[in-house]
């Protein structure tokens, strides 16, 4: 079978779902006059990054030190262990833009 060429323009959403996301996003903006890089977010959201970030640059820290230190894979292991369980609450936020049914 031979690959038949792609007609027309690519595809700038992967779905309805995100287009009308970002219609409303811009919406939003207008709305606010926000410029086409900002958005709205609320303000617990916003605290959570930044907790989550701080435990998580302040692991990194502890982590460099104790890999200095570890003497044996098992301290390597511990600290490993430990950073990844700091990491972890950062790694499943997910902030989005406030919408209008939000607001």
């Amino acid at each position: 079978m031979v690959d038949q060429p792609k007609v027309g323009r690519k595809r700038r959403y992967c779905r309805a779902a995100c287009r009308q996301q970002a219609y409303l996003a811009r919406k939003l903006a207008a709305a606010h006059e926000l410029a086409d890089d900002e958005v709205i977010v609320k303000r617990d959201d916003l605290v959570e990054l930044q907790d989550a970030l701080y435990a998580l640059g302040s692991a990194l820290e502890d982590v460099a030190g104790d890999v200095d230190e570890a003497r044996t894979m098992a301290d390597l292991r511990r600290a490993l262990d430990w950073l990844v369980s700091q990491a972890e609450p950062a790694a499943r936020l997910w902030i989005a833009p406030v919408s209008d049914r939000d607001s």
